[in-house]
């Protein structure tokens, strides 16, 4: 994705490296301005990310907000990468002074049930969040409270060249089932392309492609959420799940991918395609972005997205839809009710729509998702306003370790029963338990 293209796969790269850091690095955060006041009396709200999508778009917004609110100074930080990021909050978190809004990154409901961040549920109430994309809520919501909302959402496609599928006599229609889709790889190969680039490095990358497979076996949105979280008797060794690693396996073996995924890059996997060494790439919503600063202008012109396939014939194409990047609120800043103030201004519908178009983002309300004017953003979000969208991140305590087994799926040396009970004990070594 390179640092302008920030969202899903150096998020989870991070993840792990988020937790147990200490108030060791206590000294590395914070501002001059303490969460306190400025000295003219404003209440100061800095908000911290490493959205650099919308880095044209804040100080326009911040100074429309600071002319309608004389009384509130907002101050924005973006840093370069969630790398350089975590470091800055998880000090601040250590030490007690919290940024009025924050990108919770993978510990949202860490911070939330921790008391660091407010439950905006209780604070905004469902008259506001019920805009927001069911699976968006979802991500950030436990035990009926919400410790942040979703700033950009996004979701995943078949990424397509119809100049190489026809030459393979595959018709841009006809891929509707993951058998489909085989049958469309064998194709492709014959003609000496790969049929899909896919990253699966970082390990982690891997869970894009197969947690969305667990909701099409299970047919619930809600399966995963329980699993994320192991509640309510959920298990990595649950039959839903070795369903889903069986039929990954399946997709890997019949040769859909290009060789070595796991060790292709979430930048290397888009070359492969636009370079014309794949017909097809499985990747988010953000390619579109990347592809229009990195491919060819004749390419860009050319390609086109499709559903993520289907199970079987009429089943939904569950897609992985969530926001790599959202907000959260300090609950123990003395200006919090400042940041709730600015953080519903961002979200109003003079400002998040035309802030979302700008910056070629997708939005993570569906009173945005209709006003999208990139063609091929507009189709993506269509399948989320269809309903297609499931859950797909890891925020629970110790989740993102299922990657690590999982690369066995696709180097082809791993048995799914027994990797599915492999990332089990993953997922319970890396929460402690």
């Amino acid at each position: 994705m390179g640092e302008r293209h920030v969202r899903r796969r150096t998020v989870l790269k991070g993840a792990v490296g988020a937790l147990g850091l200490g108030s060791a690095l206590a000294a590395c955060g914070g501002s001059d301005s303490g969460g306190g006041t400025t000295s003219g009396g404003k209440a100061v709200v800095r908000m911290w990310s490493w959205y650099n999508d919308q880095e044209k778009q804040f100080p326009k917004l911040i100074e429309k907000f600071e002319a309608a609110h004389s009384n509130i100074k907002i101050e924005n930080r973006i840093f370069g990468t969630p790398d350089q990021y975590l470091p800055a909050l998880q000090a601040a978190v250590a030490g007690g002074d919290v940024p009025e809004i924050f990108a919770p990154h993978t510990r949202a409901l860490t911070y939330g049930t921790g008391g660091v961040s407010a439950d905006l549920k209780k604070d905004l109430g469902d008259d506001f969040l019920k805009d927001f994309f069911d699976s968006a809520n979802q991500e950030y919501t436990l035990d009926g409270k919400q410790y942040a909302v979703g700033w950009m959402a996004q979701t995943f496609g078949i990424f397509y060249n119809p100049d190489l599928l026809k030459q393979a006599g595959v018709g841009e229609d006809e891929i509707e089932t993951w058998d489909d889709l085989i049958a469309a790889a064998a194709k492709i190969r014959a003609i000496g392309k790969h049929p899909v680039a896919l990253s699966c490095n970082p390990t982690t990358s891997s869970l894009d492609f197969f947690l969305p497979l667990i909701t099409q076996v299970a047919d619930d949105p809600t399966f995963y959420l329980k699993l994320d979280q192991l509640k309510d008797g959920a298990t990595y060794e649950d039959p839903k799940v070795v369903q889903a690693i069986e039929l990954n396996k399946k997709i890997v073996k019949a040769g859909v991918f290009q060789p070595g995924t796991t060790g292709t890059s979430g930048e290397q996997a888009p070359v492969i395609f636009y370079t014309g060494k794949s017909a097809m790439l499985f990747n988010g919503s953000w390619t579109p972005q990347g592809l229009t600063t990195d491919a060819p202008p004749a390419f860009v012109k050319k390609y086109k997205v499709m559903k993520t396939p289907a199970i079987a014939a009429g089943k939904r194409h569950w897609t992985a839809n969530q926001a790599g990047a959202g907000w959260a609120v300090s609950e123990t800043s003395k200006n919090k009710d400042a940041a709730l103030e600015f953080l519903k201004f961002l979200y109003s519908a003079d400002e998040y729509s035309p802030t979302m178009n700008e910056s070629n983002s997708m939005p993570a309300t569906k009173s945005a998702a209709t006003r999208i004017e990139l063609p091929i953003m507009k189709q993506m979000t269509s399948w989320l306003l269809d309903g297609d969208g499931c859950p797909h991140i890891p925020f629970g305590p110790g989740s993102v370790a299922a990657g690590d087994p999982l690369a066995k799926i696709f180097d082809g040396s791993g048995d799914p029963a027994a990797v599915a009970k492999e990332m089990q004990q993953a997922v319970l070594n890396a929460k402690g338990g």
